[in-house]
C-alpha cells in the first residue's frame, strides 16, 4: 500500500470516522481541511442542544467509542497518569472499496471540562495532534476539533481532500450525535 492510502487511512482515524452514513445532528456542521506550510489542517465545529457535562462525558467515554463512531472496532483504556490517558484502538477504514484495518493508540491530555488534546502514537504514520474543545455552558455549547497531521506527507490533490472533508464530517458528527442524544436522554420530561 502506498504513503497516499496510509495517510488517508491516518486521517481518517484522527476524525474518528470510516464510510458510514451521516448522523443527525440539529445543527449544521462546519468542516475545512487545508494545507498549512507541511501541516494538514482538519477543522470541524458545531453548535450543540446538549450541556458541557454531557459532552465532556462523551468526549472520554472512550470504551464507547465503538458503540457510536463509525470504524471504531475496539477502544480501551490501558493507563491512567494524572490527567494523561492512553486508548488504543484498531479501526476499519473505509478508503473507497478498500477496507483497512489500523491500531492506533492516542496519548490524551484531558482538562476538564473544556478540551482534550491528543497525540497519535503509531510510528509509520507522520506526527498527528489533536485537540477538541468546548464553548458555551448552559444548555446550548459549541464543539470544537482541529487536528494537524504533520510533515512527511505526499500532496493531496482536490479529490482527496474532498474526501478527507467528508470523512472528517461523518465522524464528527457522529460524536455531536451522540452528545446530543445522551443530553435529550437526560433532560427531563
Amino acid at each position: 500500500m502506498g504513503i497516499r492510502q496510509t495517510l488517508l487511512g491516518l486521517v481518517s482515524t484522527v476524525a474518528l470516522a470510516s464510510g458510514a452514513a451521516r448522523a443527525e445532528i440539529a445543527s449544521p456542521v462546519d468542516v475545512r481541511v487545508d494545507r498549512i506550510g507541511g501541516t494538514l489542517v482538519i477543522s470541524a465545529s458545531a453548535r450543540l442542544a446538549a450541556d458541557r457535562a454531557t459532552a465532556w462525558s462523551v468526549l472520554t467515554d472512550y470504551a464507547h467509542y465503538r458503540e457510536f463512531i463509525p470504524g471504531v472496532r475496539t477502544s480501551r483504556v490501558v493507563a491512567r497518569r494524572g490527567r494523561t490517558v492512553l486508548v488504543e484502538q484498531s479501526n476499519e477504514l473505509s478508503l473507497w472499496l478498500l477496507r483497512l484495518p489500523i491500531r492506533v493508540t492516542y496519548e490524551i491530555d484531558e482538562y476538564p471540562p473544556v478540551r482534550l488534546t491528543s497525540r497519535a502514537l503509531a510510528p509509520a504514520f507522520p506526527p498527528l495532534e489533536s485537540t477538541f474543545r468546548l464553548d458555551g455552558s448552559g444548555a446550548g455549547i459549541r464543539l470544537h476539533y482541529e487536528g494537524h497531521i504533520g510533515a512527511g506527507m505526499p500532496m493531496i490533490d482536490r479529490a482527496e481532500q474532498r474526501a478527507l472533508e467528508e470523512t472528517a464530517l461523518r465522524g464528527f458528527e457522529a460524536l455531536a450525535t451522540e452528545i446530543e442524544r445522551r443530553s435529550a436522554a437526560a433532560a427531563p420530561n
